[in-house]
């Protein structure tokens, strides 16, 4: 089990993690940044960098290890994603980049060691080099260089503890909030997570720009009926740079039934309204397979254990009406006998 300490802030409308030095209990090591001239908000404790096409710089990171023992730290880059509750997370490469997305931040920037050991009480420098690109960037890019603690030596059973800071990375060219919003609702399907039925709405943000929303309601009806079937909402959420939001409606034990469904997405984003749909089908296959394995429906049962009691209380009667049947025969045919003799 990884246990990743992070605190999440949203500063100057990117989302970063918050100042790294923040005395969390147990972590053994601290990462501190040293901000350049060139940073745009010289308030934060990330870097939040105005770039020219063809740049180079390096940028440092100290970090200490406070602890009494020597550690090892596992350090990464990774561009920022949207997991599918609106969160923008920097734990893994993204693979679902927008066609039209400029860069990807991790082709930028390269750190200098991917694994670092550090005695008691000693300090490290780490250093990071971002490269830019020939052509100005419109918009930003945004990622996060993650350190973690290795401690596959210490690993107990399948218990693993592993501490994490991140320090957040923004580069830009152009002010983002110049470019106009876009979404798109690319598609929507039926499927599962975790052995669970769900519908999943992907909305994609296809600009170079973060997206705020607020209010976000998705619901699932039939071709041709206003009535919703399924529906999931949230008061906030979040969209990356080029980054698609897998928005699930779960059916919560429901069974998944074939046919012509219309997915609707609705958010506000400041003023703005959004409202999104499209069709999309459900074939019987699909269904099929899909509750076959849901853990929260229910195995419809057989005929016999529907109708186990009345046929048991039946053939229990039947049983007794032959045997009167019998008996009462066989009273009558000993009184004709004794009549006629």
């Amino acid at each position: 089990m990884f246990l990743f300490l992070l605190v999440l802030s949203h500063l100057c409308d990117v989302p970063v993690f918050s100042d790294e030095n923040s005395a969390s209990q147990n972590i053994p090591f601290l990462v501190s940044t040293q901000l350049p001239d060139n940073q745009i908000n010289k308030q934060v404790s990330y870097f939040d960098l105005q770039m020219v096409p063809k740049q180079e710089q390096t940028l440092h990171l100290k970090i200490e290890n406070i602890s009494d023992q020597t550690i090892i730290l596992d350090t990464t880059l990774y561009q920022g994603n949207t997991n599918s509750i609106g969160v923008i997370e920097y734990d893994k490469s993204v693979k679902g980049l927008a066609n039209n997305a400029q860069v990807n931040i991790e082709d930028l920037v390269k750190i200098s060691e991917n694994k670092i050991k550090i005695s008691p009480k000693q300090t490290h420098e780490l250093q990071v080099k971002i490269k830019m690109p020939e052509k100005e960037l419109s918009g930003i890019t945004i990622g996060a260089i993650r350190v973690v603690q290795n401690n596959e030596a210490n690993k107990e059973g399948n218990i693993q503890n592993n501490f994490a800071r991140e320090i957040g990375l923004v580069l830009q060219s152009s002010d983002p909030e110049q470019i106009p919003s876009t979404l798109k609702l690319l598609d929507a399907q039926a499927g599962q997570v975790n052995t669970r039925n769900v519908f999943t709405e992907k909305i994609q943000n296809p600009k170079p720009k973060l997206i705020r929303l607020t209010n976000l309601k998705a619901i699932i009806t039939k071709e041709d009926d206003q009535e919703v079937i399924y529906q999931a909402s949230q008061p906030e959420g979040s969209i990356a740079p080029n980054t698609i939001l897998n928005y699930r409606i779960p059916l919560d034990g429901k069974a998944l039934l074939p046919g012509v469904y219309v997915a609707t997405f609705e958010a506000d984003e400041g003023e703005h309204h959004w409202k999104l749909t499209r069709k999309f089908t459900v074939k019987n296959n699909i269904s099929k397979k899909l509750n076959q394995t849901d853990i929260l429906i229910k195995s419809q049962p057989s005929f016999f254990a529907n109708y186990k009691w009345m046929m048991i209380t039946g053939c229990v009667l039947l049983v007794i009406i032959l045997g009167l049947c019998i008996y009462i025969g066989k009273i009558k045919r000993k009184l004709v006998e004794q009549e006629k003799s």
